[in-house]
């Protein structure tokens, strides 16, 4: 007579008589939409906390959002099932009780810079165009070439709290097709 196997659960007994007495299990769809409950990931970039309301109860779970999604907590997602990504991509902002807030831009590339290093961009023959440096005062920029141009296709700005144009050698020319426009609270010539 052969020995019962102990470690085998032993059968539950179950009142099912038939197949509709079985609850259907809940079958996510390859679309969803999903409430955004946390927009900062501790650890992540680019994933938020999203909820779920499904027949069985609510589930929430941080997925991750296509480069270009931004959503904020409160906003109504739109989440995909992809292969290879568990639980759904967030592709889209349905609608959101929040301003959109611009991404800020992300360095493609960060150097740290000593006080005897500088950043050298040159042209494609080796000729430098541009070096940058740390200083004492702070960031210096020098142009490497003698002749230099800025050519803009619309309007050019530059906003500082102090600016000062100075020429070592020659006169400074400013020439305008329209009205030359000089406002301050008191204009000093020579």
């Amino acid at each position: 007579m052969r020995e019962p196997n102990h470690r085998q659960p032993p059968f539950a007994e179950t009142t099912v008589t038939s197949l509709e007495d079985i609850e259907p299990t809940f079958a996510p769809q390859p679309v969803e939409v999903a409430e955004c409950i946390d927009d900062v990931h501790p650890v992540m970039a680019g994933r938020v906390r999203c909820r779920f309301d499904r027949p069985y109860g609510a589930t929430e779970v941080w997925l991750p959002c296509l480069v270009t999604v931004r959503p904020r907590i409160g906003d109504r997602v739109l989440v995909q099932r992809v292969d290879g990504v568990a639980g759904g991509l967030v592709t889209g902002v349905l609608d959101g009780f929040r301003p959109r807030v611009e991404p800020d831009p992300r360095a493609a590339h960060v150097r740290r810079l000593r006080q005897d290093e500088v950043i050298r961009i040159e042209g494609d023959d080796g000729t430098p165009l541009l070096e940058m440096a740390t200083s004492e005062s702070g960031p210096v920029v020098r142009l490497l070439r003698s002749d230099l141009e800025v050519a803009a296709p619309g309007a050019l700005k530059i906003t500082a709290d102090s600016v000062e144009l100075r020429a070592r050698q020659g006169g400074i020319e400013l020439a305008a097709s329209e009205d030359v426009i000089v406002t301050g609270e008191q204009i000093r010539l020579n």
